[in-house]
Parts: C-alpha cells; structure tokens; sequence
C-alpha cells in the first residue's frame, strides 16, 4: 500500500502562533487569550487554542467589523 505525503493542520495552535497568524506581538497575544469568548485552552501550564475554534472566532470577529462598517 502507497502512503501520501499530506500537510496536516495541527490540531492546536500555540500563543507563539497565534501572534505570527495575526501579525501581533506576546502581550497583545496574551491580552487576546484573556479576552472573553477567545477559544483558549489552559492544559496544565500551557495554553492551547483549538485550529477549528480559532478560524471560527476569527470569521466571527471579521462579520462584526463589516456589520459595525455597514
């Protein structure tokens, strides 16, 4: 049987992730995970961010800038 070489998402992302995806520094990051309603995770001592749940909110987070621009 022939394995295929696929790129997976990783199913989490990390603080470190989340400031490269958006483009923003550690304490902006860290402001971020505090706010309600982001989907951050606390696993023992590191924080974790579901891939799923992070598109989600930021599709969610864009719908409200149109709707506030409309």
């Amino acid at each position: 049987m022939q394995e295929s070489i696929t790129m997976k998402q990783p199913v989490s992302y990390r603080v470190e992730d989340i400031q490269r995806l958006l483009g923003i520094g550690r304490n902006s990051a860290y402001n971020l995970i505090r706010q309600e309603g982001f989907p951050a995770i606390r696993v023992g001592a590191r924080i974790v961010i579901p891939t799923d749940l992070f598109h989600a909110w930021v599709s969610e987070q864009a719908g409200r800038g149109d709707a506030a621009n409309g």
